[in-house]
């Protein structure tokens, strides 16, 4: 009898731990599922006779129905969505390159609320010098918990060099502001095994960071540079590289610009990070007649090692294909070498070790894909207090679909 009892306490407390719930659709069937990190899944749905195209949105999360719905009409019918670890804020921008000097899109706060505006980006540029927005070459979008952030660049054939801007769209006025990031000459462009070009590399609050592959003082290493979403500068600095990093190919990864803009990939030695006031990179090195993926945290200028994961599959001849994307759990990549062509994460806690799951065009949308292990048409959402998972086959029919909500 007390075997029977007990059977029945640990098949409820199991029952309990993980709940099957419905979200029927409303006016149009779903088609597309998003992740928006920390809040939850997105499902889309819009008519499928195109008579309109209006984008419904539907938020998932750690309740058993809806949180909110919400809706948007994108100018076309391709669109780009924007996110970022810690932000409270998402984009779908309507154009990436900026069209006669702008940048067009609908803005999504955490409550549901959704704004949709253009900002002249090429206005603002002006405001640092007769440069024509026609010939801004549009690096990468990103959004941070202040603002949205362009990097640009622009070919200044007088002074035989590139330079480099940033705007920020602040979120709650869309005012932008612009600031030249830095220049780097035709001569130290030639030299690409001392000098690169600049990169966004992360936030924290309301301070944005850039950095530029650099050698100074006889030293590889990287300029570091910080702003204010008000284009405010602080004061700069140079970090020493590690030794002997292997050269790796930027192939970008998660939902920015930097990612869909895909003919923007550069070969680099290592892959910078900055987030929650720390200083991250992941780069590679040859140890054990092979090579491993190392993820350095820095501290007081120095880099210190922090987890690593082996390739033993490693190819000398071939490049590195490694795209990263930052989470509170770690550094997510995205890693394409030699038949290995997987998602995972790189744990900020030493020895810590993580699923690898295959790349699909689905995982971008998907930052939880590097935190969970997933089944063949999983889409997995690491939320506080439990995961939820979703099987995409059901976007075939695209009527009432089901989640499942399962407790940590």
């Amino acid at each position: 009898m007390k075997q029977s009892i007990l059977f029945l306490v640990i098949l409820i407390s199991f029952g309990s731990t993980a709940q099957k719930f419905e979200i029927p659709t409303k006016k149009y069937p779903f088609y597309d599922i998003i992740e928006w990190k920390g809040m939850g899944a997105i499902l889309m749905s819009k008519d499928p006779n195109n008579i309109t195209r209006q984008i419904n949105l539907t938020l998932i999360g750690n309740k058993q129905t809806s949180i909110w719905d919400q809706k948007f009409i994108p100018k076309t019918e391709e669109f780009y969505y924007l996110s970022s670890e810690n932000a409270r804020y998402v984009y779908f921008l309507d154009n990436l390159e900026l069209t006669n000097g702008k940048v067009y899109f609908n803005q999504l706060n955490s409550a549901g609320n959704i704004k949709g505006n253009s900002v002249s980006i090429g206005s603002a540029i002006k405001k640092l010098g007769n440069y024509d927005y026609n010939n801004l070459e549009v690096i990468n979008v990103v959004v941070t918990d202040k603002a949205l952030v362009h990097h640009l660049r622009y070919v200044d054939k007088k002074e035989k060099c590139v330079r480099e801007f940033a705007t920020f769209i602040t979120h709650h006025n869309f005012l932008c502001y612009a600031v030249e990031v830095g220049s780097v000459s035709n001569e130290n462009l030639k030299n690409s095994e001392l000098y690169g070009q600049w990169k966004y590399i992360g936030f924290t609050g309301d301070q944005i960071y850039f950095a530029l592959r650099d050698y100074q003082s006889k030293k590889k290493g990287w300029s570091i540079k910080e702003y204010t979403s008000k284009g405010k500068a602080k004061l700069g600095t140079f970090i020493n590289a590690p030794e002997d990093l292997i050269s790796i190919e930027n192939i970008g990864f998660g939902t920015t610009g930097e990612y869909y803009l895909e003919d923007k990939k550069t070969v680099e030695t290592g892959l910078i990070s900055q987030i929650n006031g720390k200083l991250y990179m992941i780069g590679a090195q040859k140890r054990d007649n092979g090579a491993t993926l190392i993820l350095f945290k820095n501290k007081e200028g120095e880099w210190v090692e922090v987890n690593t994961m082996n390739l033993n599959y490693f190819i000398e001849k071939k490049t590195l294909k490694l795209g990263i994307y930052p989470v509170n759990e770690g550094l997510g990549y995205h890693l394409d070498h030699n038949g290995y062509n997987k998602v995972s994460l790189i744990s900020f806690t030493p020895n810590e070790t993580s699923s690898h799951n295959d790349f699909t065009d689905r995982t971008i949308y998907n930052p939880s894909s590097v935190l969970e292990r997933q089944k063949t048409a999983e889409f997995t959402v690491d939320l506080p207090e439990a995961v939820l998972v979703f099987d995409t086959n059901q976007l075939a029919d695209g009527m009432k679909v089901e989640f499942e909500l399962i407790a940590k």
